[in-house]
């Protein structure tokens, strides 16, 4: 068979061949052996990157035409951008809420500790009569004074919990936005792994090279030099196809 059409086990078995007439002293059949087999590995590896080039031509060319990649590019990773930005605002907006209405409240349950403090020491000399009537009107006028700030703070500070209340109910639709970001992270995730699944590891290892040398001309083949690089997608399927892949 011709080296360019050999198989991998005919090239294994032309080089047991080979081993054979050099030990036999055949220097003109080992030479003819030892040129097949140096043909046909090339051809093989010629062959073999060209399927992988084939492989990954059209797994870039599916993601390119997946219209789904397209909306997310284009619509829902700037949605989701968006949506992030309005959970930032909420989050802030009941921030600055809560903390407002705390804030307002703690002078005066502050008062209201203070106040009630003063009036239990002041009930317990009235009950060991030790007050005087002077002391024992004062004592109802601080009551009555309580009683009146009890009225109006408690009042406030009852609007104030409520708020405080309110404030957080943007967490059920913040929850609800930061899912489908979740979800839409991961659909991305899922493309790009699959995208790394299809490449494989030929990326893995890059040649470093001169500037010069790695400027972006397009897949050079034998036979064709470097100013007749392919221009698009187009011409790299036309190519490959015109060379069997």
């Amino acid at each position: 068979m011709e080296p360019a059409k050999a198989t991998e086990e005919e090239v294994l078995a032309r080089a047991e061949e080979l081993i054979k007439e050099m030990q036999k002293g055949n220097e003109q059949t080992a030479a003819q052996l030892l040129d097949y087999v140096h043909t046909a590995k090339e051809n093989l590896l010629f062959q073999e990157v060209g399927k992988m080039t084939r492989q990954l031509h059209d797994a870039l060319e599916s993601f390119r035409r997946d219209s789904r990649i397209d909306s997310l590019a284009e619509h829902e990773i700037p949605d989701a951008r968006q949506r992030l930005s309005y959970v930032i605002e909420m989050t802030q907006k009941s921030a600055d809420r809560t903390l407002s209405a705390v804030e307002e409240t703690m002078p005066m349950a502050e008062k209201i500790s203070e106040q009630a403090g003063n009036l239990g020491q002041t009930w317990k000399k009235f009950r060991n009569r030790e007050l005087s009537v002077e002391q024992f009107r004062e004592l109802s006028a601080d009551i009555e004074t309580f009683l009146t700030d009890i009225e109006r703070d408690s009042s406030i500070m009852k609007n104030n919990l409520n708020d405080v209340l309110m404030a957080q109910d943007f967490q059920d639709l913040t929850g609800q936005i930061i899912k489908r970001v979740i979800t839409l992270v991961e659909e991305v995730e899922g493309n790009l792994v699959e995208l790394i699944r299809l490449t494989g590891d030929r990326f893995a290892k890059p040649v470093e090279d001169n500037e010069a040398d790695t400027a972006p001309e397009g897949p050079h083949v034998p036979g064709v030099g470097v100013k007749d690089v392919v221009a698009n997608q187009d011409d790299v399927d036309d190519l490959l196809s015109s060379l069997g892949f």
